[in-house]
């Protein structure tokens, strides 16, 4: 079967953008050269100019398509849903341990390095958008009586910054070795530590609490 002009069109600036995308987490933008991108995309390099106006340009569809899938379109619907916290919070956590990948990682990181005007322009929105409506979620949830009253947003940011910390540490930094435990263990893992914590009991949290509550009784006495 034969493919129309348009289709190949399509394939072409599809395997362009595949390969660019892997030079540029690979390289940064500064080391990728548009002859490697053809070269590995196999196709002639004036076939990239005619898709795209430069460099920059094809470097910023690559941030756009891989930077720009941060709240996944099957994500939001759960984030507004009144499901099980807990089953909503382990696909969260699941899909952003496939979404922070080395691929995405590194690209993140070349760009602040390289481009970081280029970068906030891309990703700072949507980042924004993604913690205002995480935000949202635990308000609702607090609102309900299943979280405690504490500040919706940094509520947020402190699980994803639980998964994306491990996500650099172990597949950027090579430090940890996420092979002795799959994916649906370790996010299972994240969100029970976020949601309970690390004390084992509910004894122990009181004997923290009080604990806690007994060091700062000093300190207001020294204030006053």
């Amino acid at each position: 079967m034969s493919t129309t002009p348009t289709n190949r069109v399509l394939h072409a600036r599809a395997r362009v953008l595949k390969a660019a995308t892997a030079l540029f987490a690979a390289k940064g933008f500064h080391e990728t050269s548009t002859r490697e991108v053809a070269c590995k995309a196999r196709v002639n390099e004036i076939t990239i100019f005619r898709q795209f106006k430069n460099k920059q340009e094809l470097y910023l569809q690559v941030l756009n398509s891989k930077l720009g899938v941060m709240v996944p379109e099957s994500l939001l619907p759960l984030l507004r849903s009144s499901g099980n916290s807990e089953d909503v919070l382990l696909s969260l956590a699941e899909n952003l341990e496939q979404l922070l990948d080395p691929v995405f990682l590194r690209l993140v990181f070349y760009a602040a390095l390289e481009k970081p005007e280029l970068l906030k322009k891309c990703y700072s929105p949507r980042l924004a958008s993604f913690h205002e409506i995480l935000g949202e979620y635990m308000q609702q949830r607090i609102e309900d009586g299943e979280l405690r009253n504490a500040e919706p947003l940094l509520m947020g940011r402190a699980l994803v910054g639980i998964i994306a910390y491990q996500q650099i540490l172990c597949q950027l930094l090579g430090g940890g070795d996420s092979r002795k435990s799959n994916s649906a263990n370790r996010a299972r893992t994240y969100v029970d530590l976020w949601l309970r914590g690390a004390l084992q009991s509910d004894s122990a949290a009181r004997r923290y609490s009080a604990r806690d509550s007994a060091n700062k009784k000093p300190e207001s006495a020294a204030r006053a």
